[in-house]
């Protein structure tokens, strides 16, 4: 068996064009992104090079991990970061034991810290009136707000939106833009249909004939044709429209995915939660436990009308 180092397994497993366990995942029909790459090789960057520089695979211990797990607990991270942390090595060494590169599997009995994630803060249906009544620096900002406040449509879904995805009263969320990945299939893998309001519908449709790259451009247009805006205009125009009404984003924990939740919530008195998980695209049984295949036209009715 060839000696290998920890930190070039670790480069080569994460780098989304060379790696044989991506490459493995994509002949199986498994999605995994870029972003999620790039993520997981930073990670690795800021934290398992330097905990292990120069360590053979095979000389790493299950006691070795479990110090790295302590030592970022030590070091003040929350619980869902330091998960995170420990799965871009965890998930590699155990490729690598199923591959039989190394004897044994070092993360057999690893267990995840568990703790309370950080909860979105979420506007009251009186913010939410105030915040869309007030003037917004940027259409594209104000419009995607509204798009998710009204849909419970996911950041990328709605920047991914075309003129095409767009009917009378529905929306045919069939993609997800990514800056990394472009376009790509909506979170879960399916594509659904999401009730639309008449008008919502109006300002979509006026943003688009706004576009200067024409027909083909995203309705949330960026600088160039073939991408839509950076994500950070979405966020940054919520926070400053919030700010013109006095409340501070950052203190309150809303970001553009508090839309979701401010929808779910307005929604969870007027539907079943299977009616509500189709629309959004859940897809967390603990939660959510029957599902359908596709919307129907009267739940559309139902909530559109």
């Amino acid at each position: 068996m060839v000696l290998r180092f920890i930190q070039w397994f670790l480069k080569e497993f994460w780098d989304y064009e060379t790696s044989p366990y991506i490459r493995e995942k994509q002949a199986h029909g498994q999605s995994i992104g870029k972003r999620h790459c790039y993520e997981s090789m930073s990670r690795f960057n800021r934290y398992w090079e330097p905990a292990f520089q120069g360590r053979a695979m095979n000389n790493i211990t299950r006691q070795d991990l479990k110090s790295l797990a302590l030592s970022l607990a030590d070091g003040g991270l929350a619980s869902a970061s330091i998960n995170k942390i420990m799965t871009v090595g965890s998930t590699a060494l155990a490729w690598a034991f199923r591959e039989e590169l190394i004897p044994s599997d070092p993360t057999v009995g690893l267990v995840n810290f568990s703790g309370e994630a950080k909860k979105r803060g979420v506007l009251t249906p009186l913010e939410a009136q105030a915040l869309f009544a007030t003037r917004w620096k940027d259409m594209r900002a104000y419009v995607a707000s509204l798009l998710a406040c009204t849909t419970g449509m996911r950041s990328g879904e709605v920047l991914a939106l075309k003129q095409t995805d767009i009917e009378e009263r529905v929306i045919n969320v069939r993609h997800s833009w990514s800056d990394y990945d472009g376009l790509k299939a909506p979170k879960n893998g399916e594509a659904r249909r999401v009730p639309l309001l008449l008008e919502v519908r109006a300002k979509l449709l006026e943003l688009f004939r706004d576009n200067p790259h024409g027909s083909e451009g995203f309705i949330f247009y960026g600088n160039m044709a073939d991408k839509s805006v950076v994500r950070n205009v979405l966020l940054d125009g919520l926070q400053d429209a919030l700010g013109s009404i006095g409340i501070d984003a950052k203190t309150r924990g809303v970001v553009f995915h508090s839309w979701r939740h401010y929808y779910a919530a307005r929604m969870a008195d007027r539907m079943s939660a299977d009616q509500v998980s189709r629309i959004t695209g859940h897809k967390n049984k603990a939660v959510f436990e029957a599902y359908a295949d596709h919307i129907t036209e009267e739940t559309l009715k139902k909530l559109a009308g």
